[in-house]
C-alpha cells in the first residue's frame, strides 16, 4: 500500500496531513533565523608595493604587470584587480569562496619571491596582508587640539591615543585617517650651498654618516661583560643643526661647517598629501 492507495482510500486523512504540513511549515519559516547580512569571510589578499618616485604610469608597466602575470599560476583565483599610484602598487586577488586564505596567503608570498628578481632593484619588498570587505572602519573618532602643535598632536595620537584603541576588546585594527609623521625638516639653501661649494649630496652623506648609531660591541673582563653604545643621533634640534658636513664632493673638508649655516632646521611634520576635515578643522 503506497501513500496514493491511502490518499484515494482516506481523503479526509490525505486532507488533515497536508493541512498539518502546511501549519508546521508555517510555524517553521516564522521561526528560522534569516541573516540579512551574513558574516561571510570573503578570501581576499592584498598585495602592496612601494616603489618611491615613479609615476603611475611607470608603476603600471615595471610592478603591477609583471605581478599580475606571475599571480595567474596560483590556482583558486576568482579576480585580480590593481591600481596605481604615485610610487604605490596596489593588487588585490579574490579566490574561490572555498579557498583556504591561509594557504593563499602562502602561495602569493611563494610566487613573489620569484618575481621579485623582475621588480625595479628601488622597489620595496612586498607586503601581502589578508582582507575582507567587511573588515572597514565602523566608527570615525576625530581628535583636535588647541594647545598642542601639529607636531605634538601627531605623536600624541601614535604614542597614547592608538595604542589605547588597539588594546579594547573587538577592536583588530585602528586607521589613523590624517596622520602625517613628525619628522626633522631640513631645507637647504641653493645660495649657501654655491657659497661653500658644496652639493646636496653632501649633505644627505654628512647626515647618513654623522646622524646614526652603529653596533659598538662589548668590553670583556675576567668576571665582568659589558655592552657599549655609541650616542650618535642628535637629541635636539639645537645639536642637530651643529653636525659638521667633513666632507666635500667625496673628499675631506679640513674646514668642517655646520648644517645650520647651509639649511634651516625645524621639527615639522612629514609632506603632507591627505588631510581629514571635521567640523571647519584639519
Amino acid at each position: 500500500m503506497n501513500l496514493s492507495e491511502v490518499s484515494i482510500r482516506r481523503p479526509v486523512f490525505a486532507w488533515m496531513l497536508m493541512f498539518g504540513l502546511m501549519f508546521f511549515g508555517y510555524l517553521c519559516f516564522r521561526q528560522m533565523g534569516v541573516s540579512q547580512l551574513p558574516d561571510v569571510d570573503f578570501p581576499n589578499v592584498s598585495i602592496s608595493i612601494t616603489l618611491s618616485g615613479a609615476a603611475p604610469e611607470v608603476v603600471e608597466m615595471s610592478v603591477i604587470e609583471p605581478v599580475e602575470s606571475g599571480l595567474t599560476a596560483i590556482s583558486g583565483i576568482k579576480q585580480i584587480s590593481s591600481s596605481a599610484a604615485p610610487g604605490r602598487a596596489n593588487i588585490n586577488v579574490e579566490f574561490d569562496i572555498d579557498k583556504n586564505i591561509d594557504i593563499a596567503v602562502q602561495e602569493i608570498q611563494a610566487k613573489l619571491g620569484q618575481i621579485q628578481r623582475q621588480l625595479p632593484k628601488n622597489a620595496d619588498a612586498p607586503i601581502v596582508s589578508k582582507s575582507n570587505p567587511e573588515d572597514q572602519p565602523i566608527m570615525w573618532v576625530a581628535v583636535y587640539s588647541s594647545k598642542l602643535t601639529r607636531p605634538e598632536l601627531m605623536r600624541y595620537v601614535r604614542d597614547q591615543v592608538q595604542d589605547m584603541f588597539q588594546t579594547l576588546p573587538g577592536v583588530a585594527d585602528v586607521f589613523l585617517g590624517g596622520y602625517v609623521d613628525p619628522v626633522l625638516r631640513v631645507d637647504v639653501s641653493t645660495k649657501k650651498l654655491n657659497q661653500y661649494d658644496l652639493s646636496v649630496m653632501d649633505v644627505i652623506n654628512t647626515i647618513q654618516s654623522e646622524h646614526t648609531e652603529l653596533p659598538s660591541g662589548r668590553v670583556e673582563q675576567p668576571l665582568k661583560e659589558f655592552n657599549l653604545r655609541t650616542l650618535g643621533e642628535a637629541p635636539t634640534v639645537k645639536d642637530f643643526e651643529e653636525i659638521p658636513i667633513s666632507r666635500r664632493g667625496g673628499s675631506p673638508n679640513y674646514a668642517p661647517i655646520p648644517l645650520k649655516s647651509v639649511a634651516t632646521i625645524t621639527d615639522g611634520l612629514d609632506d603632507v598629501r591627505r588631510l581629514s576635515r571635521v567640523m571647519g578643522n584639519v
